[in-house]
């Protein structure tokens, strides 16, 4: 039985708490940066950025967009997104062109060439993300997936969230035991999942 003296005081609980977060934050901000570079190598023998993958990726499934409306559309600051098409323009892969009665407006869409390119990209990047997910069993996908949910949503409530029956599915034809993970914590689940392949292989 633990005596009243032994029970953790208030502030000591909350700095745990606080140390837990922070620890988390830094493994989840670890392996993004990780597992990103790691999928963006990928892209490599085509001379393209995630980013510019990105810009045709989207202009493919929604046909020519205003330079505003695709950095919105992906995150990317006024500036960055110049910098982006302009990239793309030089290459052929992308043009920009003007309304035909409204000067102002200025499109972009892509080339047949940055179709084409995109075409032979693509399969290739999700081959890499692929293989690199696949050090986690099926329910650890699920079970990851729904906690950066999570955060999205907190974060970025105005996001479309994922089906819900998807979000429960997890892989149905892998769908192995998760790793039996035992972690002492306010937000075991969090940690449970970084904790599952800790990563002594930096």
């Amino acid at each position: 039985m633990t005596r009243k003296s032994d029970a953790p005081r208030p502030r000591e609980k909350a700095q745990r708490k606080r140390r837990r977060a922070l620890d988390a934050y830094a493994r989840l901000q670890r392996a993004a940066t990780l597992t990103a570079t790691a999928a963006d190598a990928a892209l490599a023998p085509f001379g393209l950025s995630a980013s510019q993958l990105g810009v045709l990726e989207t202009l493919d499934a929604r046909g020519p967009l205003h330079q505003q409306e695709l950095a919105r559309a992906l995150g990317r600051s006024k500036a960055q997104m110049t910098a982006i098409i302009d990239a793309l323009e030089k290459r052929g892969l992308a043009v920009r062109e003007r309304h035909p009665t409204d000067r102002r407006f200025t499109s972009v869409r892509p080339t047949d060439a940055g179709l084409a390119l995109l075409a032979e990209a693509m399969p290739v990047r999700a081959d890499a993300v692929v293989a690199i997910m696949g050090v986690l069993s099926g329910d650890q996908r699920s079970r990851l997936g729904r906690l950066c949910r999570r955060l999205v949503k907190s974060l970025a409530p105005e996001e479309d969230a994922r089906d819900d029956a998807d979000e429960e599915g997890g892989d149905d034809d892998e769908r192995e035991a998760a790793d039996p993970v035992t972690v002492e914590s306010e937000e075991p689940a969090v940690l449970a999942v970084v904790d599952a392949e800790d990563a002594p292989r930096e």
